[in-house]
């Protein structure tokens, strides 16, 4: 038999297919290899259930930049109607096992079952997981007690599987629910532990049940060379929804919310279901994978997948909270043309007492290519300034916002295109603006201290800001995209400043190599 790995072809990263989305990464290394492991939806789906029928894919890569993916998923949905993943095969994680092959554990979706979730186990040949067979029947999972269980078995998905060295077992983390309490606030992590990867136990109590968040997705845990342990998930759900972090001395907590300006949030919600493994050539580090989500004109709603954003890495500063940064060597290569945007590398604009803008003239010949557009703050004493992206000349456009705090510390917020009215004034003139999910203020972090480059990539409408350790993503949806007034003439990029003056140095475009 040819393994999936001998026929695996060179790839584009970021979704299998224009018609088929990139969802949760469930990514792993092995030897020097990074395996990258994601939910796939089927070609021309838009909504669920349709949509959320997904497989599972298979990247590898030994330099994050070159993948080959596998020409065959390496999970699929089951064939009968009765199987319990015959409406999808759902977020889970892959682990090599104590006989040197690879495991992976995946959620079952069922609906005629009521839409219950249940845990299923998947075996390689190799540890390279060239090839698996799944399990019909759900894993084996028992209990202290005849009593019934705190937990709901509607949501009860995305297994995280790792060996716990300090109690000499595996560890599964499970997203659930409580089965009492405010129904909004039931979401929980729950722990099943194994000596064998075949029988689990479920411990009686949640690890992690913050009474805060409809339910946990796509949980993770891990422990760095400070000695702390992070439990990473994501939250679909205000507040601070998004991929979201907590620490703690142990890894059975108690989980605190870091101090850090975000509430231990990464980024904002169109970065979802981030997850990582360790950097090949730094223990110290883990590269994260997430997805920002399609956003679908014709309804003007956002959907469950959509492409995967560049790999970042993920470190923690001297106080134990988690930065995050892009991969160098994946930005130099991905862009690498290189443009000055002015004569001396070097934007300034004084606005005293009001607010200017200006927009950046693009080099001739960059067309629709993406693009990585880097500089530092030299010297700033406006009220806030920032980045303009697709701008029209009434200035409707998103803008990127740094709010001023001193000490180098700023608060910064992507806003939308046009940030909709109190229904007297609309009505008044009749300025309908659609009032998404997300509302004007799309992602804020606050008390960001910002030292080095801040870097803004752009690939097609997706957006993402890294800055003091924080990054920002989203689609950039112009208000005419989401039922709005058309729009004149777009400018790409500009700057402005608010009350004061801004000084903007080492400035540099990157284009795509195309």
């Amino acid at each position: 038999m040819i393994s999936k790995v001998e026929i695996a072809q060179p790839t584009r990263y970021d979704r299998p297919a224009d018609d088929q989305a990139a969802a949760d990464a469930i990514p792993i290394v092995i030897d020097d290899t990074y395996h990258l492991f994601h939910l796939s939806t089927p070609k021309n789906t838009i909504h669920h259930p349709p949509r959320l029928r997904s497989c599972w894919s298979h990247l590898r890569s030994q330099d994050l930049i070159n993948w080959t993916r596998d020409t065959e998923a390496a999970l699929e949905p089951g064939k009968s109607s009765t199987s319990p993943s015959a409406d999808g095969a759902w977020t889970g994680s892959a682990i090599e096992g104590p006989d040197s092959r690879l495991h992976i554990f995946s959620t079952g979706y069922n609906i005629s079952q009521g839409g219950k979730q249940v845990i299923l186990h998947s075996i390689s040949s190799n540890r390279h997981g060239d090839d698996f067979q799944t399990s019909e029947k759900p894993i084996s999972i028992r209990t202290a007690s005849a009593s019934p269980s705190l937990f709901d078995d509607i949501d009860f998905r995305d297994p995280y599987v790792f060996f716990n060295a300090e109690e000499g077992k595996y560890w599964m983390l499970v997203a659930t629910r409580l089965t009492n309490g405010p129904y909004w606030t039931r979401g929980c992590i729950a722990l099943l532990t194994s000596s064998n990867l075949s029988e689990w136990f479920i411990e009686p109590d949640p690890l992690y049940a913050p009474n805060d968040m409809f339910c946990p997705e796509c949980p993770e845990m891990f422990t760095l060379p400070n000695g702390k342990w992070y439990l990473v998930y994501s939250r679909f759900a205000a507040p601070d929804a998004g991929t979201v972090y907590r620490v703690a001395d142990s890894p059975r907590g108690p989980f605190r919310t870091p101090r850090d300006g975000s509430g231990g949030r990464f980024d904002g919600r169109r970065w979802y279901a981030a997850k990582s493994c360790p950097m090949v050539d730094d223990q110290s580090k883990r590269i994260y994978f997430g997805w920002i989500g399609d956003f679908n004109v014709s309804d003007r709603k956002w959907l469950w997948g959509g492409n995967m954003a560049a790999p970042r890495e993920v470190f923690a500063d001297s106080e134990g909270h988690l930065r995050i940064e892009p991969v160098q060597t994946v930005l130099d290569r991905t862009y690498p043309e290189r443009a000055l945007c002015s004569p001396d590398s070097h934007l300034a604009l004084s606005s005293c007492g009001s607010t200017r803008h200006r927009f950046i003239p693009m080099p001739a010949g960059c067309g629709d290519k993406g693009y990585a557009f880097q500089f530092r703050i030299d010297s700033v004493d406006a009220r806030s300034f920032g980045v303009l992206f697709c701008c029209d000349d009434d200035l409707r456009g998103h803008r990127l916002r740094f709010e001023v705090l001193g000490n180098d510390m700023y608060n910064v917020s992507l806003l939308t295109d046009v940030a909709p009215l109190d229904d007297f004034w609309a009505d008044q003139y009749k300025l309908y603006v659609a009032r998404g999910v997300d509302g004007p203020e799309l992602v804020r972090h606050d008390r960001v201290v910002i030292k080095s480059r801040v870097t803004v990539v752009r690939a097609g409408d997706r957006l993402e800001v890294f800055c003091g350790g924080k990054s920002i993503s989203s689609r950039v949806v112009s208000s005419a995209a989401t039922g709005g007034p058309k729009r004149s003439e777009v400018h790409e990029l500009g700057y402005f400043a608010e009350d004061g003056e801004v000084s903007l140095g080492d400035v540099a475009m990157q284009f795509e190599q195309r």
